[in-house]
């Protein structure tokens, strides 16, 4: 059943006869599009369907006389709820059942869109809504959600833990599957075929506070190149080089063919979840990808692994850990380490952060969040070497 969308003003005869008498009508939204109008006259007021036509136009018409002093009948005199499913079965495009769309369609029909910005992103959200969303949500009718069932299946993706940690990584990972629900919902909304009246149920389910934190493990560069001088596979040890070379992200390295290297122009073009971009080697990195390319089909993956094969993305996991515990490292780390040092490497050389977030595929915005600490302590630095100084005046 279409929800209903109750107004103080228009749903009850005490509240519409308390209105002051008007030649124009009292419009409220019931849909993408939609308005049903109320017009307060001497006698029963009027009801009135209004459609926008998409382009600021908008068309209307009288539908039936309201139940101001005489009872219903659902013809000629309607009440509140009568005139206001007469105005969304008029204004549904021919054909279209009112709200048939299930949650499981609704992604189905977004899979496309999304695609079609980043494949790999696409794959991730896919596999993240199999898993999470449609076992619990996707028979369902979008109209028929509720903020209530919505806070329970966000409740119900937090692991229970008395490790705080885990249950706060949870929560984080909870809120970037609450953003795909999100995302292709409001798609769904959004196409006046599907006749979806409110965007409410999901647009009110707010995600966990204060759950995101900036990954704090970085490699100092001796500690990088210990990292590189422990790992025993020369082809993984590339992998990770590359990583630290350019803080790129693994699937954006591991994705990575031979014919995007420009040995001359001195980048590495790579896609990702920010889409395709061209990243600036410095010297010593060119020359590390010249090296590996030299003499390899155009076709062929930069980064593969020691049998041929491609880089899957959880196969850097294990041997990463492996790494890390045998070059005495943060057992936290990650492979996502290297781009967090390669970004805060060069902001500690100066960098502009304009430089960095282009090359790195990331926003001036989320830099000054996630390296916060890093830029503090570069202000002090920036101040003693580029502000006024006094002249000695004997203290």
């Amino acid at each position: 059943m279409v929800r209903r969308l109750k107004s103080a003003a228009l749903d009850s005869r005490n509240a519409r006869l308390d209105l002051k008498q008007s030649k124009k009508p009292r419009f409220e939204s019931v849909g993408q599009g939609l308005s049903v109008g109320y017009r307060r006259t001497k006698t029963n007021g009027t009801w009135i369907f209004r459609k926008s036509d998409g382009k600021g136009g908008m068309s209307t018409k009288a539908i039936g006389v309201a139940d101001d002093y005489v009872e219903a009948d659902g013809e000629t005199v309607l009440s509140y709820w009568q005139a206001v499913d007469k105005v969304r079965e008029l204004g549904r495009p021919s054909g279209s059942a009112p709200g048939s769309i299930t949650v499981k369609e609704a992604f189905d029909n977004y899979l496309p869109t999304l695609e079609a910005k980043n494949a790999r992103s696409a794959h991730t959200t896919k596999g993240r809504v199999n898993k999470h969303i449609l076992p619990r949500l996707g028979t369902f009718r979008v109209v028929d959600l509720t903020k209530t069932q919505l806070d329970g299946w966000k409740a119900s993706l937090v692991k229970k833990s008395d490790d705080k940690e885990a249950v706060r990584k949870s929560k984080d990972s909870a809120n970037r599957v609450l953003s795909m629900l999100k995302a292709f919902l409001n798609h769904a909304c959004d196409d006046e075929a599907n006749a979806i009246p409110s965007d409410q149920a999901w647009r009110k389910v707010k995600p966990f506070k204060d759950v995101a934190r900036p990954r704090e493990v970085r490699f100092s560069p001796p500690q990088a190149q210990k990292l590189i001088n422990t790992i025993e596979d020369a082809k993984f040890a590339r992998l990770v080089e590359g990583g630290y070379a350019t803080g790129g992200r693994y699937e954006e390295l591991t994705g990575a063919k031979v014919a995007h290297f420009d040995g001359a122009g001195g980048f590495l073009t790579v896609s990702g979840k920010t889409g395709s971009r061209p990243i600036i080697l410095q010297t010593s990195a060119v020359k590390m990808f010249s090296h590996i390319t030299a003499g390899r089909p155009a076709d062929a993956f930069i980064f593969e692994k020691k049998d041929g094969a491609r880089w899957k993305p959880s196969d850097q996991v294990r041997p990463m850990k492996k790494a890390i515990r045998k070059a005495k490292l943060d057992p936290k780390g990650c492979f996502y380490a290297l781009r967090h040092a390669y970004i805060s490497e060069a902001i500690e050389e100066n960098v502009p952060l304009t430089i960095i977030a282009d090359n790195c595929g990331t926003s001036v915005r989320m830099i000054e969040q996630t390296y916060a600490k890093v830029l503090s302590e570069k202000k002090r630095k920036y101040i003693e070497q580029g502000a006024p100084k006094l002249q000695s005046q004997g203290f």
